[in-house]
């Protein structure tokens, strides 16, 4: 059963009522997931608005060639498909879960319906799709510009100041349970590569982890690498 309270979190559908969270609520379905489950698979119709309520979810992109990539990162609170549903077409990317979490799912239909009923919706998800445009545009000049490790830097740091949680003497936590080969894909760049850029930045006292989970000593201090000479 769908909580309110989670509702009030996503930003889509901030300045919605109570009772019109609750009308929502009637209309909506939860899907609960595990780790590396495809929500849907790219290519396939656009029927459902998918918003993350608990857990952690990666877009990604495959080419013709069979090689993927890490568009996006998200988290509770967004949604992954509305441009895809305002597009009526197919799903332009494949959604793939990084950990057991809760997912909203909004038919087609009552998307449309939401959008001419409350108008402050659309205005949300417009500020939501333009921040996206800023930062793919800003993703694709990062990979354009910069070498390995300023993308690297560039991809961690943006973490950090996303998802990351202050922690001990360590730094900002980074706990997404992101693969070398994930931090290699959302970086453009081949495993093997960043690894040993990951084992350069670790020796310069930049990154630390265990396991999956990274540890940022000092986020500007990243940023100053990302930052051409």
């Amino acid at each position: 059963m769908m909580n309110g309270s989670r509702l009030h979190r996503v930003p889509l559908f901030e300045g919605l009522t109570d009772s019109q969270l609750l009308r929502l609520e009637e209309v909506c379905v939860e899907e609960q997931f595990t780790k590396n489950q495809y929500l849907f698979r790219q290519g396939e119709p656009a029927e459902w608005l998918y918003v993350v309520l608990r857990g952690r979810v990666k877009l990604v992109r495959h080419a013709p060639s069979g090689a993927a990539t890490i568009i996006e990162i998200y988290s509770v609170g967004d949604e992954l498909t509305a441009a895809a549903l305002v597009e009526g077409r197919v799903y332009p990317a494949s959604a793939k879960t990084l950990t057991d979490g809760v997912a909203m799912k909004l038919s087609h239909y009552n998307f449309k319906k939401m959008l001419a009923e409350w108008p402050v919706v659309g205005g949300n998800m417009m500020r939501e799709l333009g921040q996206r445009y800023r930062e793919m545009v800003e993703n694709l000049s990062t990979l354009a510009v910069y070498n390995v490790e300023g993308r690297l830097c560039k991809v961690m740091a943006s973490l950090a100041r996303r998802y990351g949680i202050v922690g001990d003497c360590r730094g900002v936590i980074i706990d997404l349970a992101l693969t070398r080969q994930d931090l290699a894909d959302i970086s453009g760049t081949t495993l093997e590569t960043a690894i040993r850029t990951l084992n350069r930045l670790r020796a310069n006292g930049l990154i630390t982890w265990e396991g999956k989970r990274f540890f940022i000593p000092d986020v500007k201090a990243l940023d100053a690498v990302v930052c051409p000479s």
